[in-house]
């Protein structure tokens, strides 16, 4: 949530005179009321249950964390906050074309906040800013007795473990039996010259956290922020006859971007596949929040060799970057 609200504030504050984004955090042990900041927080959907009703929830006592993300962009009409909350909707019907997914995200964070037994809201002035503020139910910790001690030690796999939505048996990524993967020993397994990827990614958060932490396992990295910013990149690689010839072995496609989504640029790229724009196959893996069925079935139809859903550990994703290239290398 704290993301969704940080990347929109860098966003509606890229083309002002003035960019600052500040970030408020509090603790009440009553659940806040409106009106700090100016703040209205709006009235949450009846639910059947929470997650700080679950069993799960834990004997420690009750807090509630209250964050609060203000910036200096161009603010909101009376008119554009009354759409704002409403799902896929957008402030106004050029917002998702300039900027990506920012109602969408909203509308998760609002559910977000909500399963966790909190409220967010918002104060906005045009051509002032605005302030995204929410809270959550959480539970303080409970001391551990001062004679408990806890010993780690790695453990062992006794069998294969599969990782989900293989798009085939072949591509199948498995811990080796009696072997376990970490960040230091993948370095070493991963050849850091052989595996150049490019990342389609419009949320920049997202984007810079996926390449630092590959970057840290040796491997080279290029952005792009939307599909056509990737198959102006595609141009330029050893995949074309280009004289640039930049390296890439595999392309991490987002798939609900602004300009181009990832299953229309993944399209085009079969297309010029098919007519001998682009030499040989592209390895392509969709990354997307979506893990139903159906949602990934339509990914791996439009032409994505894989589908890894949102959130994922960058120690999983390798092996499947790895099994992925391997298989085509073979070919």
């Amino acid at each position: 949530v704290i993301i969704n609200l940080l990347t929109n504030g860098i966003k509606f504050t890229r083309d002002c005179p003035t960019r600052k984004i500040s970030v408020y955090l509090s603790a009440f042990e009553k659940p806040p009321v409106g009106g700090q900041r100016s703040v209205t927080f709006i009235e949450p959907r009846p639910r059947q249950s929470s997650l700080s009703t679950s069993p799960e929830w834990g004997p420690g006592g009750e807090v509630y964390i209250q964050f609060a993300v203000q910036d200096s962009g161009k603010g909101l009409t009376e008119d554009e906050l009354k759409l704002l909350w409403q799902r896929f909707s957008q402030a106004n019907p050029k917002t998702y074309k300039q900027y990506g997914g920012s109602g969408l995200g909203l509308f998760i964070s609002r559910e977000l906040t909500e399963l966790q037994g909190g409220q967010i809201g918002v104060h906005s002035e045009a051509g002032v800013g605005s302030t995204f503020m929410f809270y959550i139910k959480a539970r303080r910790c409970v001391d551990e007795p001062k004679s408990r001690q806890t010993s780690f030690s790695a453990p062992t796999a006794t069998s294969p473990v599969l990782l989900p939505h293989t798009a085939s048996a072949a591509r199948r990524a498995n811990v080796s039996e009696g072997s376990v993967h970490t960040l230091s020993s993948l370095a070493s397994t991963v050849p850091p010259e052989d595996i150049h990827i490019l990342i389609v990614e419009d949320n920049r958060i997202n984007q810079r956290v996926m390449s630092q932490q590959l970057r840290k396992l040796g491997c080279v990295v290029h952005t792009a922020d939307h599909g056509q910013d990737c198959l102006d990149f595609l141009q330029t690689t050893v995949f074309t006859s280009n004289s640039k010839n930049i390296p890439l072995s595999i392309i991490l496609m987002d798939l609900e971007m602004p300009v181009m989504d990832g299953l229309t640029c993944v399209r085009r790229i079969r297309e010029y596949e098919a007519t001998g724009q682009v030499t040989g196959h592209v390895p392509v893996i969709a990354i997307t929040a979506n893990a139903r069925s159906e949602q990934i079935n339509i990914a791996m139809e439009a032409g994505m060799d894989t589908v890894v859903t949102k959130p994922f550990r960058i120690p999983d994703l390798v092996p499947r970057m790895q099994s992925l290239l391997s298989e085509y290398r073979a070919k």
